[in-house]
């Protein structure tokens, strides 16, 4: 890997969600077509796609110079003069000095000054904890400057935690002998591009673009509510997997953020999803548009926490979504809230004659209608319920492990926790699915 490249960024969101029930379907007449769910387009971790802020170097008046750097002579190799102003930088952030952050900015160039005082806002807001900036490998030449990759590690809440890391462009010149930050890759993350204003809890910090009428104060505090309910049920979940997360972070999406956070990783129908950073860390992304109740948010908070906790960051292997969600949804359904809402789609699609009657649910189609995407969802359930009643939740769970943690083969994965081959297991799995849907004993 070059001083230019960049790592490959965040997964792919898990299939992204759980879709919007009937009756509360978001319809979006810019998109028009329905689409389910799906993101076979967008490659994992397709989320720094960004824009780098190029501007032109005009000369400056001498105090704006001494603001901005410090002295590199023609010839010097700028590294050291660099790795100076990012540290600079990252301390002055976590003082909570916005002046001192902006201050390796010239004054003149006031959309990258704007960029950046509403990223120093939104990392606030967020109780930004660590911020550690660094360049590990001397500039290239570029132009009449240098490019510069920058890595960055940040944590939120809490300064003990595994930081979260991605990597960055940045340009830099000299304007009289001065080191100037001319150009800084602008990411997808929520808390790059809105300025955001936060909600914490015990367990899950809420936050919300600021300037956005659509995402207002009460809806955040329902919002919040709502995680801080969700919480709990997840976090006995978790001891099975890696432990509960220091905390769980939800983003509330209006319109326009929906569109850009995480290159519109969002479908018109989904009401959120999960996205996997690294292991260790997920965002959740909410849609405003589906925050319609305390207790539905709750359901659909538990249901991508639930994806927090089972996959811990990572994506799950191909072939795994109807475990992968099947358990999520089992997660969420502790009332059978989930089941009532799933299963009139379930009935519909199996007396259709579109179910293949086995459990291995693919992902939904692109082009498939809203009721296959939560028939899907639904058929997904109602295995895992089977795999429960029939083997006992902790045997569940150890499958799931095998399966989409460790990616073993369903067969082996059953002989070695059931004790018996997969089709034997998925068989009557798929009988009690028909059951449940037809009102006929399996």
């Amino acid at each position: 890997m070059t001083a230019t490249q960049l790592p490959a960024p965040p997964a792919a969101p898990i299939w992204p969600s759980r879709p919007v029930p009937p009756g509360r379907r978001r319809v979006d007449p810019r998109l028009g077509a329905l689409v389910v769910l799906a993101l076979t387009a967008v490659t994992a971790f397709a989320v720094l796609v960004s824009q780098l802020v190029l501007l032109s170097t005009p000369a400056y008046a001498g105090v704006e110079i001494a603001l901005t750097g410090p002295l590199v002579r023609p010839g010097d190799d700028p590294l050291e003069a660099i790795r100076a102003v990012l540290s600079r930088q990252s301390e002055a952030l976590l003082r909570g000095d916005r002046a001192g952050y902006l201050q390796a900015i010239p004054v003149d160039r006031q959309d990258l000054r704007g960029e950046a005082g509403r990223r120093f806002d939104s990392l606030t807001a967020l109780d930004v904890r660590r911020w550690d900036l660094t360049a590990t490998t001397s500039p290239e030449p570029d132009g009449d400057g240098w490019r510069q990759v920058v890595g960055v590690g940040y944590c939120f809440a809490a300064a003990d935690c595994l930081p979260v890391e991605l990597r960055i462009d940045t340009r830099w010149s000299v304007a009289r002998g001065r080191l100037q930050l001319i150009g800084y890759e602008q990411t997808t993350r929520p808390w790059d591009t809105a300025t955001l204003t936060a909600k914490r809890g015990a367990r899950v910090t809420v936050a919300g673009p600021a300037d956005d009428t659509q995402v207002s104060p009460a809806t955040l505090d329902l919002v919040l509510g709502a995680a801080e309910a969700a919480a709990p049920t997840d976090d006995r979940f978790a001891t099975s997997f890696d432990g509960p997360p220091q905390r769980y972070f939800v983003y509330v999406a209006g319109d326009a953020q929906w569109q850009r956070w995480y290159d519109h990783a969002g479908t018109t129908n989904a009401a959120a999803y999960a996205m996997p950073l690294q292991p260790g860390a997920t965002d959740v992304i909410l849609d405003v548009h589906d925050v319609r109740s305390a207790s539905g948010a709750t359901l659909l908070l538990t249901h991508e926490f639930a994806h927090v906790v089972t996959l811990n960051g990572v994506a799950p292997p191909a072939g795994t979504f109807w475990l992968t969600e099947g358990i999520a949804e089992y997660i969420a359904d502790g009332d059978g809230a989930i089941l009532r809402q799933d299963l009139p789609s379930v009935r519909t699609y199996v007396a259709s004659g579109r179910w293949d009657g086995t459990v291995n649910q693919a992902r939904p189609a692109k082009d498939g209608t809203l009721d296959d995407a939560i028939a899907r969802y639904g058929i997904s359930l109602l295995a895992v319920r089977y795999l429960v009643q029939r083997y006992g939740e902790a045997k569940l769970l150890a499958f799931f492990t095998e399966v989409v943690r460790r990616h073993r083969p369903l067969d082996a994965a059953a002989r070695s926790v059931f004790g018996t081959d997969w089709p034997a297991v998925a068989k009557d799995a798929a009988a009690s699915v028909r059951a449940a849907a037809t009102g006929q004993p399996a």
